[in-house]
């Protein structure tokens, strides 16, 4: 023993001490007041008591804004957050106050009125037994009236005053994508991703989606975004995003006040196109092809900016996925212009040689693409 009894104040350092080697799962308990006004807080004092009936208990601070709310309401739901989860640590522990705290994260109310965190690992919905005062706090007693489970299990921990997260969250990804879905969704997918995992390196270099396919086969990248189109084959597929294609042109063109034409109207004209491989331009070559019509390509270029500047010169017609083509519209006084044909409706998709496979920070990486493109 290395404390004295006799010696509260020292007993009470050493407990502090002794609790940071003790790792615990990091939940959010919720509940709303009657008036439907939401509050939650972090905590990791939340434990199991009985299988039958099903409960929980956690503990609660009298001075913490959520007591009288959870008091008077006699309802909560604990959330128990997973390792995507580091964001709502921060919001729920004081960086924000109130109903702000509900902006970070994807929330939804059940039935009874119950705010819950709709992508946690699970959530466990709790009416108040009974209430024990102890010193500081209140320990709560709850039964379990309704639980939901996702698969998988990546619980956060909290150990030695950090986030267990964050002491593994370093390595280095390499992605290949193609300049569609880099341009149009990986800004902020990643900006996003590496605001919660600072410490992962990521490099990214733009590639045809063929060339990504084979960067993926060949080990030479670990994670490939492509526009679906080219066969793939050995590789786990996961969906990622939706677009569509757009024709952008002068706004003194014959086509411009056209709100919407087929392909085979717009082969009457010079085009700009993108290079060579570009999955774009397969699509126009192909539909073309069907046609039995050429596609008269006066130029190509390798970036949008330059296919919108070319437009806008009046050296030809362009085609751009939809979101790109708003900004060039509204910055270069070009005019959109929709495309009546089904192959103008893009998916694009996540390609990797296994989940599996991947280190710790690739598997990471994949979880966040995936929940934001949901």
């Amino acid at each position: 023993m290395t404390t004295s009894l006799a010696d509260s104040a020292q007993v009470t350092s050493e407990f502090k001490r002794a609790m940071r080697r003790l790792a615990s799962t990091v939940t959010i308990i919720s509940t709303a007041d009657v008036n439907g006004n939401r509050y939650g807080m972090t905590a990791t004092a939340v434990n199991s008591l009985t299988m039958d009936p099903p409960s929980l208990l956690i503990c609660v601070n009298h001075s913490a804004s959520i007591h009288p709310a959870l008091m008077g309401r006699g309802r909560f739901c604990v959330n128990v957050l997973t390792t995507e989860h580091e964001d709502l640590v921060s919001a729920f522990s004081g960086r924000l106050k109130g109903d702000a705290r509900f902006e970070v994260g994807e929330w939804r109310t059940e039935d009874g009125g119950m705010p819950y965190l709709e992508d946690a690992q699970s959530n466990l919905f709790c009416d108040i037994d009974s209430v024990v005062p102890f010193g500081t706090h209140s320990v709560v007693i709850g039964r379990v009236s309704a639980v939901r489970v996702d698969e998988g299990i990546r619980p956060l921990i909290f150990a030695d005053g950090k986030l267990g997260a964050t002491q593994s969250l370093t390595g280095h990804v390499r992605i290949a994508s193609n300049l569609s879905t880099l341009t149009q969704f990986l800004p902020n997918d990643l900006q996003s991703f590496l605001k919660k995992h600072p410490l992962i390196d990521v490099h990214l270099e733009e590639k045809v989606s063929t060339a990504v396919l084979s960067a993926v086969q060949e080990n030479a990248c670990d994670i490939g975004l492509i526009v679906e189109g080219p066969k793939v084959s050995g590789l786990e597929v996961i969906p990622y995003r939706e677009d569509r294609l757009v024709l952008t042109v002068p706004q003194d063109h014959s086509l411009a006040d056209k709100a919407s034409v087929k392909f085979a109207e717009t082969l009457n004209y010079d085009y700009v196109g993108l290079h060579t491989g570009s999955q774009i331009n397969l699509q126009i070559q192909r539909a073309a092809a069907e046609l039995d019509k050429a596609w008269r390509c006066r130029m190509q270029v390798h970036t949008y900016d330059a296919l919108a500047a070319m437009v806008q010169a009046g050296l030809g017609i362009g085609m751009l996925p939809q979101k790109m083509a708003q900004l060039y519209a509204s910055a270069m006084n070009l005019k959109i212009v929709e495309l009546d044909e089904p192959w103008a409706h893009r998916r694009h998709a996540i390609v990797i040689r296994s989940y599996e496979s991947l280190q710790a920070a690739g598997k990471r990486l994949i979880d966040h693409l995936k929940r934001s493109s949901q």
